[in-house]
């Protein structure tokens, strides 16, 4: 009897929260910012913990930080940057795939990340490609990528963007997931102060 491939379900993967950013031009950590009734990093972990097998959240330095249902994980080189959080996940991680988000992250639409793990097959990396720019996060990495993104950071290289051209990697496009979500909100971040006034009133 052929064997069918059984489709691809969140529930068997894991999902890695990247939070060891300065917030250099927010100028305070973003992720435990107030957003509505909530904080930004509370918005991510809501979508996330009920999707996923596991929750993975890497900060700069673990020290006390306690947060339910996740499994808190520092970085563990002494290089700053993405790529490290990337790998220090993906090292933690037996799962097939991780999805990888920012900690200020706080629209995410779980018909996306669904759309989106429909699509998993053989590539290592599974991102947005939106007119020709390739979203780093909000995307899904093999742990195949592992090897590459540990060699890359031997070499100073701290962008996770350097793994599309080391990695096998497809893309979805806007129209991909038009259906969903038209107007790509699950992938916007906060990175200054009038995104995140933006975000409040999106929450009012």
């Amino acid at each position: 009897m052929v064997e069918v491939n059984r489709p691809v379900r969140t529930c068997d993967l894991d999902a890695l929260v990247l939070a060891g950013g300065e917030s250099r031009r927010m100028g305070s950590h973003k992720a435990f910012l107030p957003l509505g009734s909530t904080t930004v990093m509370d918005s991510v972990l809501d979508v996330l913990r009920p999707m996923f097998r596991r929750v993975l959240v890497v900060v700069r330095e673990n020290g006390t930080l306690v947060i339910p249902g996740v499994e808190v994980l520092a970085d563990d080189r002494p290089e700053r940057g993405p790529l490290v959080g990337l790998a220090r996940g993906l090292a933690a991680s037996d799962a097939p795939w991780c999805f990888v988000v920012g900690c200020d992250m706080p629209f995410l639409r779980p018909q996306v990340i669904e759309a989106m793990a429909e699509r998993l097959g053989e590539c290592d990396i599974l991102a947005l490609s939106l007119e020709g720019w390739l979203q780093p996060l909000h995307a899904f990495y093999s742990p195949r990528c592992l090897t590459a993104a540990v060699e890359l950071l031997d070499n100073g290289v701290t962008s996770i963007r350097a793994l599309f051209r080391r990695c096998k990697l497809e893309t979805v496009t806007a129209a991909d997931l038009a259906e969903v979500d038209p107007g790509l909100l699950s992938f916007r971040d906060l990175d200054t102060r009038e995104e995140y006034r933006t975000a409040q009133r999106l929450v009012e």
